[in-house]
């Protein structure tokens, strides 16, 4: 294992996280063929295949797992190790990639408009958004920051309640009653989620008139009905058309996670530390006490 290179080692974890060599050549800055060139190097040395082919992407073979921890580990020593030299009085600040992946909503509406405060406290880092449709796992480090609805189980996560996300009912008709009006709901997969819970209580008597499984979706469809719609104020705020009929309606627990062997990261504390002001406003999400 002491003959192994870094190159190779650290070649392989960024194929295992993007999933394709063409992801790892962009990230390295190398050409397609390099990156085969030093898996293939890297194979010769174990003796045996380091990845397999799952769907459209690339995994580490079960023998490889081990290995793809100890890449893992190796660099996220090293990017603590640059980044706290770089982030010392006079030195280079926070730079590098963060990629966050969280419910469609609250990346589109929450956190999209608002990214260039934090780019332009902090112009060396990248962003990488990616939507709830991908469900990327911060356990196998396929993100590295992930927003979620409910807490995560997992002895590797580290878990941070920010608050509740605040939801809403909406209509196109300010004046419309929830009582007697259609409703948008959620698609029946979701009929265990608290907010569905939440309308069953409240009203029990309405008439779902159409389901969809994305907010966004909803919105839209409450506005070509006139139907009513429980959605995240975040959403249902920014849906131009739609009324708020009440804003005090029932909300959801948000949840920020990381790995735990790498939320010392600067980049990645420098992140969550923005999404955690930036989101907790007290009008979309209600800080956790």
């Amino acid at each position: 294992m002491s003959t192994l290179d870094w190159e190779g080692l650290k070649t392989f974890a960024l194929v295992c996280r993007g999933g394709t060599m063409s992801a790892a050549a962009r990230e390295l800055g190398v050409n397609q063929t390099t990156v085969a060139r030093r898996l293939q190097r890297l194979e010769q040395q174990l003796g045996q295949p380091l990845l397999r082919r799952d769907g459209p992407n690339l995994r580490a073979t079960a023998h490889a797992e081990a290995l793809l921890e100890t890449a893992r580990a190796m660099e996220d020593r090293l990017a603590a190790t640059l980044t706290d030299v770089h982030t010392r009085p006079g030195r280079q600040p926070v730079s590098g990639l963060v990629r966050i992946t969280g419910v469609d909503g609250v990346l589109e509406h929450a956190v999209a408009p608002r990214i260039n405060t934090l780019l332009t406290r902090h112009p060396g880092l990248r962003i990488d958004l990616i939507g709830g449709n991908r469900n990327l796992r911060v356990a196998q480090r396929e993100a590295d920051i992930a927003l979620r609805l409910a807490r995560p189980a997992g002895t590797t996560l580290d878990a941070r309640r920010l608050g509740d996300l605040a939801y809403g009912i909406y209509a196109a008709d300010a004046k419309a009653d929830p009582h007697r009006a259609p409703w948008v709901d959620l698609d029946e997969a979701f009929i265990d989620k608290p907010e569905q819970q939440w309308l069953a209580e409240r009203f029990p008597e309405r008439r779902t008139l159409l389901r969809a499984n994305r907010g966004g979706i909803i919105g839209e469809l409450a506005l070509a009905t006139g139907a009513c719609c429980l959605m995240p104020r975040c959403i249902g705020d920014r849906t131009r058309g739609l009324a708020a009929l009440d804003t005090e309606a029932t909300g959801r627990e948000l949840w920020l996670v990381r790995h735990q062997d790498m939320a010392h990261l600067p980049r990645l504390r420098v992140v969550a530390d923005w999404l955690a002001d930036t989101l907790c406003d007290g009008r979309w999400v209600v800080p956790a006490h």
